[in-house]
């Protein structure tokens, strides 16, 4: 089954709305544990409407991963149409500080990629094909930026970046019990920021 077959999120209310109860059960209990008639009660439609755009949940699924990746290469797209006459080590470290950003505002991304990370799976499979490869390849070629010396893995700095990027927010009940902070404000989404960006390449130049 392709990417064609992944509907898109409209204008139509009760689509974003099956969309936003979707992603907040793959994130909290899994592919295996969400339930269609859970998800459609959840998003207060009825459940043939939601079977009217995903009659499947491989389907749904699907939908959800599309819209988060998507939304991640659009954004990813304007910073680097916004910095083409920037250097490569600036438009790296903004890149870094934007994935932070990213990560506090769509924590689900990787709640859902560490369930699916799990175990090699068909759905597994798709996300490497379609979207975590593309998005490797892209961190890969910032890795002459990086801290010489070291992250000169490709694939160790891609998971540097994405664990110290979404942890905070990931765990973020854990994040508050143990700093009294909310990780989400916008001080300490700014904080993390600089810090995965000054332990990825170092201090910035004056």
């Amino acid at each position: 089954m392709g990417r064609k077959a992944v509907a898109k999120p409209s204008s139509d209310e009760g689509l974003r709305r099956i969309l936003y109860a979707a992603r907040a059960a793959f994130a909290n209990v899994g592919f295996e544990g969400a339930s269609l008639r859970a998800i459609s009660a959840e998003a207060g439609v009825l459940h043939t409407a939601l079977l009217y755009h995903f009659n499947t949940k491989e389907l749904l699924w699907r939908a959800v991963m599309a819209e988060i990746f998507e939304d991640l290469q659009v954004r990813v797209a304007k910073r680097m149409a916004q910095m083409r006459t920037a250097g490569k080590g600036a438009r790296a470290r903004q890149l870094v500080r934007d994935f932070v950003h990213f990560c506090a505002e769509r924590p689900e991304l990787h709640r859902i990629m560490t369930i699916e990370g799990r175990s090699d799976t068909p759905r597994l499979a798709w996300l490497v094909k379609n979207y975590t490869k593309p998005l490797f390849d892209a961190v890969a070629a910032t890795a002459p930026q990086a801290r010489a010396g070291v992250f000169t893995d490709p694939i160790r700095l891609f998971y540097a970046i994405i664990g110290l990027a979404a942890s905070t927010f990931t765990l973020a009940p854990e994040y508050k019990r143990l700093s009294g902070r909310d990780p989400f404000s916008a001080k300490e989404i700014e904080a993390t920021a600089e810090l995965v960006e000054t332990l990825i390449f170092g201090p910035a130049k004056a």
